[in-house]
C-alpha cells in the first residue's frame, strides 16, 4: 500500500524544524541562538531566538526551508514591504538573509509576546466579545489596513483573521502580523491563484484572482463577525453552493446569532462580506465609520449601569473606538486603555 504522502511529507518537515540552542547565523555576521519554536507551518516554522551579541534582545525569525524560486521570490516581498512600512500595528523587519548551508531563508522581525485574538476568543464566555471592546481591539487594525492601503501601490494584506492579530501581553495596541500573503495591488493586473486562505475568512477572489484593497475589507469584517457572535462566518464555496441551490445566503446576520449587536453593526458587515467586491466598502475608513457611529448610538441609548451591577466591560470606560486617524500615532492615554483590555481579558479567562 502507498504510503499517505502529506503525512510522510509532514514528518519529513517536523524532523527539518531547528532543536533550541541552535545558532542561526547571518553571512552578515549576525548571530541568533533559538529560544524555542513559536509557530510551524507547511514550508517551515518561526522560532524564538535571541541575538548572542546582546542576549537581552529577543526577536522572531521566520523561516523557509529549502524555498524554490517562487517561495524565495514571495518571502524577499514580504520583507522588503515590512521593511518600508512605519505603523504602530505592523511589526518591523530588520533583514532577511539565505543560511546556504541550512538551505533555508530567514526574516528577521520583531517579537511580540502577547495572545492572538483566536485564542482570546475562544478563552471568553460564549467565545466572543462585546461590541466596545471588539472595536477597541479592532482599531489598530483598521488603521493599519488603511496606512496598507494608502501605500504606492496598494499593499493589500490578504489573511485578515483573528489568529493573525496580537494583542501585546505588555501593553500597546493589538497589531496585524503574517505577512506571507500580501500583494501590492496594481490596478489592471491580475492576481495569481492564492493557495493559502483560511476558510471564513478569505474572500470569493481569493478563490480565483483578483485580490484588492477590498479584500482586506471581507477578512476585517469576518474577524469582527466572529469576535461579536463567536462563530466563524460560514465559507465561501458554502456561500455560493447555498445561493445556487436555495436562493438564499446562508451567512446569517449577525444581530440574529447575538441579539445584543445592532441591526446596523449587523448589515454593516453583511456589506463588508459581500460576494461581489463592489458591493463591499469603498475602504476600511468608511467601513469603520459605520461601525463606530452604530456603536455609539447603540451606547446612546443604553441606560447607565449601577455601581452594584455586574458588566464584563465596566472596567473599559473609553472602550468605543474613535474614527480612524489618518496619521500615525501611539499616545500614552491609548497603550493605558489597551493595558487595561489586556487585564481584563486575563480576567475572563481565569
Amino acid at each position: 500500500m502507498e504510503p499517505d504522502k502529506p503525512s510522510s511529507y509532514n514528518l519529513q518537515q517536523e524532523q527539518l524544524i531547528l532543536p533550541e540552542r541552535v545558532t542561526v547565523r547571518d553571512p552578515r555576521g549576525g548571530q541568533y541562538v533559538i529560544e524555542s519554536v513559536l509557530g510551524k507551518g507547511e514550508f517551515g516554522a518561526v522560532y524564538l531566538v535571541r541575538e548572542r551579541q546582546r542576549k537581552r534582545d529577543l526577536f522572531a525569525l521566520k523561516e523557509i526551508i529549502n524555498p524554490n524560486k517562487d517561495e524565495r521570490e514571495h518571502f524577499t516581498f514580504e520583507a522588503e514591504v515590512l521593511k518600508r512600512l512605519n505603523h504602530v500595528a505592523l511589526p518591523r523587519v530588520h533583514r532577511v538573509f539565505e543560511n546556504d548551508r541550512l538551505k533555508r531563508v530567514y526574516l528577521l522581525m520583531d517579537y511580540i509576546s502577547g495572545r492572538n485574538l483566536e485564542a482570546l476568543r475562544q478563552e471568553q464566555p460564549a467565545k466572543c466579545f462585546s461590541l466596545p471592546l471588539a472595536l477597541a481591539l479592532l482599531a489598530p487594525i483598521a488603521d493599519a489596513l488603511s496606512y496598507l492601503h494608502a501605500q504606492i501601490p496598494p499593499i493589500v494584506h490578504r489573511d485578515v483573521k483573528p489568529a493573525n492579530i496580537i494583542v501585546p501581553e505588555a501593553g500597546g495596541q493589538a497589531m496585524l502580523v503574517d505577512f506571507g500573503s500580501a500583494k501590492e495591488f496594481i490596478p489592471g493586473s491580475v492576481t495569481n491563484v492564492v493557495s493559502r486562505r483560511t476558510p471564513g475568512y478569505a474572500a470569493p477572489e481569493l478563490y480565483r484572482t483578483g485580490t484588492n484593497p477590498r479584500t482586506d475589507i471581507y477578512g476585517l469584517g469576518a474577524t469582527l463577525y466572529v469576535l461579536l457572535t463567536g462563530l466563524a462566518p460560514v465559507d465561501v464555496p458554502s456561500r455560493i453552493s447555498g445561493n445556487w441551490s436555495t436562493g438564499t445566503d446562508p451567512l446569517k446576520p449577525a444581530h440574529l446569532l447575538n441579539s445584543t449587536i445592532p441591526i446596523g453593526v449587523s448589515e454593516a458587515l453583511q456589506r463588508a462580506m459581500a460576494m461581489k467586491t463592489e458591493d463591499r466598502f469603498g475602504t476600511v475608513a468608511e467601513f469603520w465609520r459605520v461601525l463606530t457611529a452604530q456603536s455609539m448610538q447603540q451606547m446612546a441609548s443604553t441606560p447607565p449601569l449601577e455601581i452594584s451591577q455586574p458588566h464584563p466591560t465596566q472596567p473599559i470606560e473609553d472602550a468605543p473606538t474613535q474614527p480612524l486617524r489618518k496619521e500615525l500615532y501611539a499616545p500614552r492615554s491609548k497603550k493605558r486603555r489597551i493595558l487595561r483590555i489586556f487585564g481584563l481579558l486575563k480576567g475572563h479567562s481565569s
